[in-house]
């Protein structure tokens, strides 16, 4: 009997297999999420992975990434974040995700690239004095979505290609974990990982209330990885 990370990890496979069509799709996908719905730390092994973590006195990353399965259609891992660690604004670029939260807290802030903005729109000034020279170049009209705390009895979150497509993570009073499911997933070539800053107008006028503008990793973040010890997935 298959292990319910397992049967996570095959309905991704299903849901994000490119000879679907968009039906299939969205009918997969709700059942991929109604899956990840069920998932726990405990499913995960996820104390074992923690107790490896704290012997290890060198680790010192705000956050540890463990991943969990990986292949040309989708990747799936788990994060740990640290007291008060955040995962910083970054993109998504062409993705579909669910994220489930499975110990702690996290705040999750979130945007949405807006279309149809013409072509002639003035950035305010007040977006403008918010940005370095380089990054008003090539700024992001964007929709600003309600920011909330998740915890492991909240539904997964979903983002789409075009709908909640960039994020923030930041783990709120203590250290947090969630599995994170994404697809395709990221390479450096077409879909590599970009990082932003946001910047919003109080000007009451203006069609566009918030801008995105791309940014160099900060440096208060890094990521290194620990062995994954849950179930065994077999593909």
């Amino acid at each position: 009997m298959s292990s319910l990370v397992e049967a996570i990890a095959k309905q991704a496979q299903l849901t994000f297999s490119r000879n679907l069509s968009e039906e299939n799709i969205v009918e997969n996908l709700s059942k991929l999420i109604k899956n990840v719905s069920k998932i726990r730390a405990t499913d995960l092994k996820l104390k074992d992975t923690l107790r490896t973590i704290s012997n290890e006195s060198k680790r010192k990353a705000p956050v540890t990434y463990i991943e969990v399965a990986e292949n040309q259609t989708f990747s799936m891992g788990i994060f740990l974040l640290r007291n008060g660690a955040r995962i910083p604004l970054h993109d998504h670029p062409g993705m579909h995700g669910v994220l489930k939260v499975i110990q702690g807290t996290v705040k999750i802030t979130s945007f949405s690239a807006l279309s149809n903005v013409p072509s002639d729109t003035k950035v305010p000034q007040d977006v403008i004095s918010q940005l370095k020279t380089g990054q008003i170049d090539h700024l992001i009209p964007v929709e600003k979505h309600t920011s909330g705390n998740v915890t492991d009895k909240d539904e997964p979150c979903v983002l789409k290609p075009k709908e909640g497509n960039f994020h923030e993570i930041c783990a709120v009073g203590g250290t947090a974990a969630f599995l994170d499911i994404l697809a395709p997933p990221y390479d450096l070539k077409e879909r590599d990982c970009h990082y932003y800053i946001s910047a919003e107008t109080k000007k009451t006028d203006s069609e566009v209330k918030c801008w995105l503008a791309r940014t160099a990793p900060p440096e208060d973040f890094w990521c290194e990885s620990a062995p994954y010890t849950g179930p065994n997935i077999t593909l």
